[in-house]
């Protein structure tokens, strides 16, 4: 007997909100960095609870979240599609366990545990699987609507162009040992703002493709 599953919580009411937040943890990041290298040394305690990319910050915390939020929206599709007998499923519920993935990412951090193991940077290999899915994904993007279809390789572009694009630019600074910097951390600003805004619109499109889709079918 199929159990219908459902979020406890209203997503599109906290997704309205996720813009909001994601701009708040850029100003705050980029106000602390300022402050440390241009006016006064700020304690590291308090520096990297605002530092976008350190794993102990409000910044990877919201992140691993709103990778989570989008992984049981996609769950909660896949397996309404399931009851409904409908077709790309299993594309679905591999896009939610794959936002899965990137939400334990976030707090684990896996893909920085590959740098030892490599000599190159671990988003090569990464830019390279992401092409990967992406061509792999093209029949279930082209089934979609055509707005959806967009918005999700924008969000896609945008993550993907945070995620490995500024992580690949900013190889000199490890390399030249320049991590701590006002230089570096604008870029990692940029990094991590191009990741969160491209899962926030991911999330809004997903909402507004679920809706649709569940208001279509109840007619």
């Amino acid at each position: 007997m199929p159990v219908n599953f459902s979020l406890p919580f209203s997503a599109e009411r906290i997704a309205s909100r996720l813009p909001v937040i994601v701009l708040l943890l850029c100003v705050m990041h980029l106000v602390v960095m300022l402050l440390h290298y241009q006016v006064t040394e700020i304690d590291w305690l308090i520096r990297g609870m605002f530092d976008l990319d350190e794993e102990q910050g409000f910044g990877t915390w919201f992140s691993s979240i709103i990778l989570l939020l989008a992984a049981l929206i996609l769950l909660q599709h896949a397996q309404n599609l399931k009851l409904d007998q409908q077709a790309m499923v299993v594309a679905w519920r591999t896009l939610g366990l794959g936002f899965c993935l990137l939400s334990i990412d976030e707090v684990v951090g896996m893909h920085e545990s590959l740098n030892t193991a490599i000599d190159i940077s671990w988003a090569i290999p990464g830019g390279v699987i992401a092409v990967l899915i992406g061509i792999i994904y093209i029949p279930f993007l082209l089934h979609l609507p055509r707005n959806t279809m967009w918005l999700f390789i924008l969000s896609g572009a945008l993550y993907i162009g945070g995620a490995v694009g500024i992580e690949l630019w900013t190889e000199p600074y490890a390399e030249e040992d320049l991590l701590d910097t006002l230089a570096y951390n604008l870029t990692t600003l940029v990094e991590e703002g191009l990741e969160m805004s491209g899962v926030v619109i991911f999330i809004r499109a997903l909402l507004q493709h679920v809706t649709a889709h569940t208001t279509s079918h109840k007619h």
